[in-house]
């Protein structure tokens, strides 16, 4: 083939790969199988006065038509207003009320206010600004068009659309993430561009083999290429939406108490729950970036994000460069850990130090050597583990239990090393000293309604705890036989530290919570690089022990699982609470003459000045009001009711607003909207 062919060729599959793409991302979103994907989900809400409510409904328009929306309402005889309701979950480019025309002007004026909740944001309409809106005329009917309804800008939309805006749409850093990893895990859809792109490589073949062995000559510039690119993903993931949910109640506290900078620095030892070191760090955060959500929230992500550089360091060391690459893949995918890459709290800090303190713990193990340099590179990171959850003060026990069994079965133990060990360990646990007295002793040793939320061990992990010796057993037989030699090469220890430490740790919090329940499934993020550690290298294992075709397609399969699994996932949890302060302080400013109350626990009274809110006078009960607010705050809806019954409430003077995950209560007073 000429030179001019090939580059003739070279820039068809090039010009082929960018139309069928966007061909192909055209589908996607007449696709209603994605719905969720690249969109937020919207919900309606419409207070209006009961007799017009059948006069009102909602309308979007969408890039295959108009649709009009299903509009559902709870009847109340006690009250005059009800609350229209809708959820949209498909791509939106206007929402509209339509009215029927004889009837507009009236229907208008007993509209009290519209929310509309699109993701974690809210626009209130209030009755003035309902009353201004334009309408125009459509049959028999008067469309008033929502106006001001965006989530996020989009450059692809006014691209691709001729039409560009999307009220509910993620933005363009989301769809970048979405479609490549659709790109990957559901090729048929892109066969198209996966044609052109199969054609262009075969084509620079040995143009690519070339920039290969150039590359590997420098020995590890290949290696940190690749690296580099997967920390350049881990960081896009967890950066991606990182702010897309409202913070939970614990990051509140994380927020608002433990790392407020406007507090006395005894502050930051105030969680009985966790050790003070995460929360000094956010604190000094804070300080430097400034005392926001967001600025939180890119803390961990950072956290995260740098975890993937000592956590490929550790499995390199222990195993290979497969094995290797593969953990800090699954790392940089982790639903899981992405989830807890994008909360304040302590759990990802969490998992970054426990890298640091396995390697530091297998290169004693390793090395055979207690010197002094070996033990204080222990003892520091482990300082910092136990001053950050009390789950590291668990897998530091463990540590210290394996050192002691393994020195045993290698049968080289020692009493100086065991008591240098131990003393290790000690200074380990007298750094707990200050945070003990000042807060765990009283506020969770001694307090008995600490932590009460946590149940005992329900079935999933009684079932856990009854397999683990099973499965010890089994991987004692295997390891002694058909894992002997090369599961590892000549770390083999190494395995057997990433299974026994995982089991160990979770059996002892098995066994305290039998008798005071601190088992917690996301507490168990400090095994997770354990787990992947030891996926990574008895896949790698498997995969080298197998011929070239099905040890390639089982990679293959594997990297697709991983990829799949990447959907952030929260590891506390989403709350409602900004969105509910929102519709809150809007709603009652819209009617200043209302004398306005708000149901909220008092530990949170000033969160709304963080937020950019009033804050309205708390409730008690007896007090007068016209309205009551109730700020959900992680409560179920039925939670809600049995509080407002204990307060002597009437429930049928409720009127919930819903956001997605979670009802705002509004109460009207007898007095106030009754018939």
């Amino acid at each position: 083939m000429k030179k001019w062919q090939k580059v003739a060729l070279i820039i068809c599959c090039l010009l082929g790969m960018c139309i069928s793409l966007s061909f192909h991302v055209y589908l996607l979103h007449r696709s209603s199988d994605i719905d969720g994907k690249f969109n937020a989900p919207i919900h309606l809400n419409i207070e209006v006065d009961r007799y017009f409510a059948p006069s009102v409904s909602a309308v979007t328009s969408r890039i295959r038509g108009e649709v009009i929306e299903d509009l559902s309402f709870e009847y109340n005889r006690r009250l005059r207003n009800v609350i229209l309701h809708g959820e949209i979950i498909n791509f939106a480019q206007r929402l509209s009320l339509r009215i029927p025309k004889e009837t507009a002007k009236e229907t208008l004026n007993a509209i009290d206010n519209i929310s509309v909740f699109i993701g974690n944001r809210l626009f209130y309409f209030s009755h003035s600004d309902i009353i201004a809106l334009q309408g125009r005329e459509r049959r028999n009917y008067m469309e008033f068009e929502l106006p001001g309804l965006e989530y996020n800008r989009s450059l692809i939309a006014s691209m691709l659309l001729s039409n560009p805006s999307l009220i509910n749409y993620y933005g363009d850093l989301h769809a970048v993430v979405q479609i490549f990893m659709l790109f990957i895990t559901r090729p048929i859809r892109f066969f198209l561009t996966w044609f052109f792109l199969i054609c262009f490589l075969v084509l620079l073949k040995s143009n690519i083999l070339s920039i290969y062995y150039r590359l590997k000559k420098k020995e590890k510039l290949p290696e940190l290429l690749l690296l580099g690119f997967i920390v350049f993903i881990s960081f896009i993931l967890r950066l991606n939406g990182y702010v897309r949910y409202s913070s939970w109640a614990d990051e509140l506290y994380s927020i608002f108490v433990a790392a407020n900078p406007a507090l006395p620095f005894i502050a930051t030892f105030g969680d009985p729950g966790n050790p003070p070191f995460y929360n000094i760090l956010l604190r000094f955060w804070f300080m430097l970036f400034g005392w926001t959500e967001q600025s939180g929230r890119f803390f961990s992500v950072l956290i995260g994000t740098a975890a993937v550089i000592p956590f490929y360091v550790l499995v390199k060391h222990y195993a290979n460069k497969n094995a290797a690459f593969l953990a800090v893949s699954y790392m940089a995918l982790s639903g899981w850990l992405i989830g807890f890459s994008q909360e304040i709290r302590n759990y990802i800090l969490l998992v970054f130090i426990v890298i640091i303190v396995v390697n530091r713990f297998n290169r004693i193990i390793e090395s055979q050597k207690l010197n002094l340099a070996n033990l204080i590179w222990y003892i520091v990171p482990s300082i910092l583990l136990a001053n950050t959850h009390y789950y590291g003060s668990l897998l530091i026990f463990v540590n210290f239990l394996f050192f002691v069994g393994y020195s045993i079965m290698a049968k080289s133990f020692s009493w100086k090393n065991t008591v240098r060990f131990f003393t290790a360990n000690l200074i380990i646990a007298i750094s707990l000293l200050p945070y003990f007295i000042l807060t765990a002793f009283s506020g969770a040793l001694l307090n008995p309604e600490f932590n009460t939320w946590i149940s005992r061990p329900g079935a999933k992990f009684m079932h856990m705890a009854i397999l683990i010796p099973f499965l010890t057993a089994l991987y004692i037989y295997l390891r002694k036989s058909v894992l002997k030699k090369n599961i590892v090469g000549q770390h083999g220890y190494f395995i057997d530290y990433l299974f026994f430490v995982s089991s160990l740790v979770f059996i002892i919090a098995f066994g305290i919570s039998m008798y005071r329940p601190i088992l917690v499934q996301r507490y168990l993020v400090v095994l997770y690089p354990l787990l992947i550690a030891a996926l990574a290298v008895i896949l790698v294992y498997i995969f080298s022990n197998t011929p070239k075709l099905v040890g390639a397609l089982c990679s293959v399969a594997v990297f697709l699982l991983i990829l799949n699994g990447h959907e952030t996932m929260p590891g506390g949890g989403r709350d409602v609470f900004h969105e509910s302060l929102a519709f809150i302080s809007q709603d009652s400013e819209a009617h200043p003459s209302r004398v306005s109350l708000e149901i909220l626990p008092r530990s949170y009274y000033r969160l709304e000045y963080f937020y950019g809110h009033t804050p309205l006078p708390r409730y008690f009960p007896g007090d007068a009001y016209d309205v009551l607010y109730f700020n959900p705050l992680h409560r179920s809806t039925s939670a809600m009711f049995d509080i407002i019954e204990e307060l002597g409430i009437d429930r049928d003077r409720v009127l919930r607003i819903r956001t997605g995950r979670g009802d705002i209560f509004k109460i009207y007073s007898e007095n106030e909207r009754t018939q």
